[in-house]
């Protein structure tokens, strides 16, 4: 769908849900999964979750509460880590700044063809380190698995909906009878969710409007060529619209990797060859969501890197640590927002706010500040100045 239709598509399709609240998701809900839930309902019962939680293998319940204690206490720390208020004073007025944390929170869980309980982490447990209390989750019915349930229920979301695509956006900004509104909307989706979440942007918060992922591998001669073509084909793997590349200082080790990649893949991987030094600042153009530093000697390399989601260093640290269990979000900047943006974190939940303090004895600062407005023709600006004096 052409990217103006998709607009109007979409902007439809969320006026619908402003209208008619749950009538109008239950319509799309079986139009485009096939499924009605007038009867059963939107939100995911206590029972149901219990249920699911007790389906759920120790196997993969050990990997899933291994990465969310990694991921907890990442963001635990670097909440510990961050200035909560601060202030100065300068003639005589005191400044300063203080945060605030975000107080509900919808989290967008997509669909495909597998369930994503890495993503329930990657986005609750940062909200929860904020201190956000309530935080709400959204996915496709027919993608509602046990170990989606089971990772909510150990992240402490609030509330589960089954309903996914544009309508839970809308339903999350505006609100529904069954869905509270919620203050920010994160996590990744398609297209069409990734359209939605720009036209409520403004009635309610966004972290981002992520794109096709993407990783960049610098390499040096002695990476193994094994590890370059693992870590290359799990981007590949997302899909058609990954971007893969590969910056080394070795001809013979891109011919290595070259033999190891499929036909297919050859058509989403980038193979450079150039120094470290170059690559990196191929890199910091490309601005990448991931980038894994393959070389034996990283560290002068790290200092050098300006622009990237997310950095994985050294031979054995593969993206895929970060996808699944190392402890930062996996919800990262792409299509080069990493030179202005940064990944989802504790921050994403917290706001600023600046405080100002005068008192009667700040006549200088009045008079200037009266001044100021004058000039720009503000005349009860000046006023509210000069009644002070």
């Amino acid at each position: 769908m052409k990217k103006q239709n998709l607009s109007v598509y979409v902007s439809g399709i969320i006026e619908d849900i402003k209208k008619g609240g749950d009538k109008a998701v239950f319509k799309y809900l079986k139009k485009f999964d096939g499924i009605d839930l007038s009867k059963q309902g939107l939100r995911v019962s206590k029972s149901e979750i219990d249920a699911g939680v007790k389906r759920v293998s120790a196997a993969l319940k050990r990997a899933i509460k291994s990465s969310y204690l990694n991921v907890l206490s990442f963001h635990k720390t670097e909440f510990s880590n961050i200035k909560k208020s601060w202030g100065i004073t300068r003639n005589g007025v005191k400044t300063g700044q203080f945060y605030t944390c975000i107080e509900s929170a919808g989290l967008y869980v997509p669909g495909g063809l597998y369930p994503y309980p890495s993503t329930v982490i990657m986005t609750a447990v940062a909200a929860k380190a904020a201190g956000v209390k309530r935080i709400v989750m959204v996915t496709p019915p027919n993608r509602l698995s046990d170990e989606l349930l089971y990772a909510a229920k150990l992240c402490g979301v609030s509330e589960i909906y089954r309903v996914g695509g544009i309508m839970a956006v809308a339903a999350l900004a505006y609100g529904t009878k069954n869905i509270e509104k919620v203050d920010i909307i994160v996590g990744p989706g398609n297209a069409y969710v990734n359209e939605a979440k720009r036209q409520v942007f403004g009635a309610v918060g966004i972290d981002s409007l992520a794109g096709p992922s993407e990783v960049a591998i610098i390499a040096d001669k002695n990476a193994p060529a094994e590890f370059i073509f693992a870590d290359l084909m799990a981007q590949v793997e997302h899909g058609n619209n990954a971007n893969a590349y590969l910056f080394c200082d070795s001809k013979e080790k891109i011919e290595q990797v070259k033999k190891l990649l499929p036909k297919d893949a050859l058509n989403l991987v980038r193979l450079g060859f150039c120094s470290l030094d170059e690559a990196v600042k191929k890199v910091n153009e490309i601005a990448p969501e991931h980038l894994e530093l393959l070389v034996k000697n990283y560290k002068p390399l790290f200092k050098k890197v300006k622009n990237a989601g997310a950095v994985f260093a050294g031979y054995q640290t593969p993206t895929a640590a970060g996808d699944y269990w190392a402890g930062p979000s996996h919800v990262l900047p792409t299509n080069a927002s990493a030179k202005y943006s940064s990944g989802l974190s504790v921050m994403t939940f917290l706001k600023r706010t600046s405080y100002t303090v005068m008192n009667k004895n700040n006549k200088k600062g009045f008079k200037e500040i009266a001044s100021f407005a004058a000039a720009e023709g503000m005349k009860y600006h000046k006023k509210s100045a000069e009644v002070r004096i």
